[in-house]
């Protein structure tokens, strides 16, 4: 059974996921939001996630970029990365950055939610 006080940062700019995601894992855990890296950093240090689940597309920033900056500053935090472009995926192993999960969109919630419970 998931632990409802598990938190989760989804940083995702795409409002439709957001609600999604919102309505899908109400009362499974306490979720924060992000609609750019900017806000993604900030609520970094403000929610003090277990987990992150991550867009790699956002409107501020490159994914890579924000990957890195959010290693730098949680090291060891669980980051499951999501995307539309099946492209990333390669170039994130190439770089060494780590992650615990990768969803190509579009996914099921359920392949979420297993991935959340599991990092």
């Amino acid at each position: 059974m998931p632990d409802p006080a598990r938190r989760v940062l989804f940083v995702e700019d795409e409002p439709a996921l957001r609600i999604s995601y919102e309505r899908y894992f109400a009362g499974r855990y306490r979720m924060a939001f992000a609609a750019t890296g900017g806000e993604g950093l900030a609520q970094l240090e403000a929610q003090r996630p277990d987990v992150l689940v991550l867009d790699m597309r956002l409107p501020d920033t490159d994914g890579v970029a924000l990957l890195r900056q959010i290693v730098a500053r949680r090291p060891g935090l669980p980051v499951i990365v999501t995307t539309a472009y099946a492209s990333i995926e390669p170039q994130l192993a190439v770089l060494g950055l780590p992650y615990v999960g990768y969803l190509l969109k579009p996914f099921d919630l359920d392949d979420l939610a297993a991935r959340i419970d599991a990092a």
